[in-house]
């Protein structure tokens, strides 16, 4: 059950916040810029086409810390001054109402936001020098003037100049490319696009050309680029004709570059992708890039095509984004995998809701527009479009989506927009789902009670969350021994309670077999109906469901028929009844557990491994050592972590070796680190945790050391390199300083977050720090003394700092 109204998303300082008036807007920039790889500097020449909207007889414009060499229109030179993030402009003669005018402005910068420059140091000698932009939310004005808001759209030339032998990128048509001592590129997008999706990226790069689709990676990963890439072109098709509207654009490319801070950034026509994305032969087994990739390559359409007219609507960018993933999946890959990926994606939002915050999909009410890329305006709105979906069926909902793009393209659009556009085409009164679905925080949490005689059968419906009851159509399977049924329930009360006529026993039962509406659910039931839905259901949802519901059965039957659903269902489903094995605990499971361990697919065997360790036995050294060299890294990864939880001394040698294995993303080291948590007592360990977070090392590998240190805070040098990560270059190892020092419940940490939270550039990570705090401060306020009670908080705080690390769609690849 999501705690609702424990955690409040709004932290103390919060303010709602409102698109600006605009007494003029940009229509277009000309940009001429170059970077310096060595001294990390631009030099840049901008012309703006500003049109009024009001007269005006000042230009203000945002640009942080901008060193501004010149401002002029027409030729002549204009008086201006910086004012912190902005940039105040007197104009010469005022300007009226629907006039133009271009504004030229000359800068230099050396930018620490917006900007970022990469290269080889002392410590990461094969760092290749590049640079490329990321401008969402804010950042943009570090690196050119302009008006940093998403409702500013304007068509652009950007002109950059390399030194010789170097690829750059930026939106639109390559127009022009000049060699000489240094090489010039002239891109062109006359597609308007905010501010925050304009893009250059300058390296050196090999370049793969599909048709209209580039892929820019190091020429030394070009042999990898294929497998994260040669789905793009039928993705394109795909969202084509589901969409009804074609791609927007003259090409499409993306490049991989290092140290990217998110998964992907869609900039108009030019995705920016993390390196880290590129992966083997052997990660191809069970890591996929088709999430980012789909991710990405449908904002060309939903946040670039059509962009959110404010941060709060942020999710019509993202939420579509995210269900699109699904669309896509549904098609390629099948029903049951889209299913089950439907059912992840509520699953990651639930996380967030029941461990961290719960809040409305809209609101105006942050600190800063990063707080809201969560998974509410993920994973969230990519459930309720899921659900929209359903409520007004497949065709009404391409339609309206057509009709969507079609009316706000190259524009602006807020929800109501949607629901509006939603209520034409269909003909169905959308706005009690909106409020419910979009403007309330929160989600059913559903208990059902099933009982039946010879003639009727009774289904008892809680909605046991706090607030308000929902108001939602739910679907009820019956199944009997020869043929089901599906009853449909309208559910508006906080208790419900339904009777069906029956003339045949019912063999079992599903709740939403088709997870048409966004909820948790309890189901109460007969352990015999649970493992007959688990072996009969026709959906994913249905024997995933029964799966979980069996968690609280620990007979030999219950076990048995767990065991046949890991070695033979599809490997969602499976994965879900190697869990539930771990969750029963018994010596039964443990047996069933070490005879799945053969399962076929990489996933299923991952989650058999991990259900393996929770029983936290001497003799699961034995049984997984041999899969400490399996066909897959995750499960390799997985087996370390097993192994650790163990908590023999028999483990260290394995753990240790393992901490020194090179893998995809480094993710065997990772797993090895997360086995050395279980020994906090252990100096040596200690020690070793520390010299793997230092500079230098893998930056995965960093970042797992780092959170793991918390359980080491009893050692004085962990606590003092804690500190010092606090305000390391690399924004997730400063992320996971917080989270271990939340996880110690570190109290003397507390000033040293603070400075975090309230100094730190990146405001990601002064979130995270001051929900740390918070935590702490929760913690020391609690009873120790009950241990029931410790461990549940312990699991709710495990939790709410897993979701503090997910800052990106990256690890959504890696389930």
């Amino acid at each position: 059950m999501h705690e609702e109204g424990t955690k409040k998303f709004a932290l103390a300082g919060s303010r709602a916040h409102y698109a600006p008036s605009l007494a003029f807007t940009v229509s277009h920039m000309r940009l001429e810029i170059e970077p310096d790889l060595e001294a990390r500097t631009i030099q840049a020449r901008q012309e703006l086409e500003i049109t009024a909207v009001q007269g005006v007889d000042a230009i203000e414009l945002d640009a942080a810390e901008l060193d501004i060499k010149s401002v002029s229109a027409g030729g002549k030179k204009l008086a201006f001054r910086a004012i912190g993030d902005r940039l105040a402009i007197k104009l010469a003669k005022k300007l009226g109402e629907g006039e133009r005018m271009m504004l030229a402005i000359s800068y230099s910068a050396r930018p620490r936001r917006g900007l970022y420059f990469v290269g080889p140091d002392k410590h990461y000698p094969d760092k290749y020098p590049e640079v490329w932009s990321q401008g969402e939310s804010v950042e943009a004005k570090h690196w050119f003037p302009c008006i940093d808001h998403p409702q500013v759209k304007f068509s652009s030339e950007i002109t950059i100049t390399a030194p010789e032998g170097y690829t750059a990128l930026s939106n639109g048509r390559l127009t022009k490319t000049e060699k000489g001592r240094k090489w010039k590129f002239h891109w062109a997008e006359s597609n308007p696009h905010p501010s925050y999706l304009t893009s250059m990226v300058m390296g050196k790069y090999v370049e793969i050309n599909e048709g209209n689709l580039y892929y820019y990676v190091p020429p030394e990963k070009a042999h990898d680029a294929k497998r994260s890439f040669d789905r793009t072109g039928d993705m394109v098709q795909f969202f084509e004709e589901y969409l009804g509207t074609k791609y927007p654009y003259a090409k499409y490319s993306q490049v991989c570059v290092q140290d990217f801070v998110y998964g992907g950034m869609e900039n108009s026509s030019c995705t920016t992708l993390t390196l880290d994305t590129l992966h083997d032969k052997k990660a191809h087994a069970d890591f996929s890039s088709d999430y980012l990739v789909s991710h990405e390559l449908a904002h060309q359409w939903f946040g670039d095509l059509v962009t959110c007219r404010d941060w709060q609507h942020v999710w019509l960018n993202e939420g579509f984004a995210t269900y699109c993933e699904a669309l896509y999946w549904e098609v390629s890959r099948g029903m049951d995998e889209f299913h089950y990926y439907v059912m992840q994606t509520a699953d990651d939002y639930f996380d967030e809701a029941g461990s961290r915050y719960v809040r409305p999909i809209v609101t105006k009410v942050y600190k800063h527009p990063d707080e809201l890329f969560d998974r509410h305006t993920y994973e969230k709105g990519g459930s309720v479009l899921h659900m929209l979906r359903h409520h007004v069926g497949e065709g009404h909902f391409r339609r309206s989506l057509k009709t969507y793009l079609q009316r706000f393209a190259n524009g602006v659009a807020e929800t109501d927009d949607l629901r509006k556009v939603f209520e034409l085409e269909t003909g169905v009164s959308l706005q009690q789902f909106f409020d419910q679905w979009i403007y309330r925080e929160g989600h059913p949490d559903l208990k059902v009670e099933f009982s039946s005689d010879s003639k009727m059968a009774k289904i008892k419906i809680e909605q046991a969350q706090q607030g308000e009851p929902f108001a939602f159509a739910l679907e009820v399977r019956l199944a009997f021994a020869r043929g089901d049924k599906i009853y449909t329930f309208n559910v508006s009360e906080k208790e419900s309670a339904f009777q069906i006529p029956i003339d045949k026993e019912v063999e079992w039962f599903s709740v939403d077999p088709e997870f048409k509406v966004l909820k948790t659910v309890a189901i109460k039931a007969p352990k015999e109906m649970l493992v007959r839905q688990l072996q009969e259901g026709k959906t994913v949802i249905e024997r995933v469901e029964a799966a979980r519901a069996l968690k609280d059965h620990s007979a030999d039957a219950v076990v048995d028929a767990l065991q046949k659903t890991v070695m033979n269902d599809f490997w969602g489903v499976a994965a879900e009844a190697a869990k539930t094995l771990g969750a029963i605990r018994t010596g039964r499971a443990y047996e069933a557990l070490g005879r799945c361990i053969k399962v076929r697919h990489p996933k299923a065997r991952r989650a058999v491994v991990k259900a393996i360790g929770e029983f936290k036995r001497e003799e699961t050294i034995e049984l997984l050592k041999p899969y400490s060299h399996d066909e897959s890294y995750f499960v390799e990864s997985e087996v370390m972590t097993a192994i650790g939880r163990t908590r023999s001394s028999n483990a260290m040698p394995i753990l240790k070796k393992g901490v020194e294995t090179t893998s995809f993303q480094n993710i065997v080291a990772q797993g090895a680190i997360a086995g050395l948590k279980e020994f906090p007592d252990d100096k040596e360990i200690a020690t070793l945790l520390v010299e793997k977070t230092r500079y230098g090392n893998h930056h995965r590998v960093r970042e797992a050391a780092t959170f793991a240190l918390g359980k080491f805070t009893d050692s004085h040098a962990a606590v003092e390199q804690l500190k010092t990560l606090l305000s390391d270059s690399w924004f997730r190892v400063r992320i996971n300083a917080c989270r271990a020092l939340a996880d110690a419940e570190y109290v003397r940490a507390i000033p040293d977050l603070a400075r975090v939270a309230e100094q730190d550039l990146d405001h990601r990570v002064r979130r995270v720090a001051e929900e740390c705090i918070n935590m702490i401060k929760e913690a020391t306020k609690k009873p120790k003394e009950v241990a029931q009670m410790r461990e549940e908080m312990d699991r709710m705080k495990a939790k709410s700092l897993e979701m503090m690390q997910k800052v990106d769609r990256l690890e959504k690849g890696l389930r």
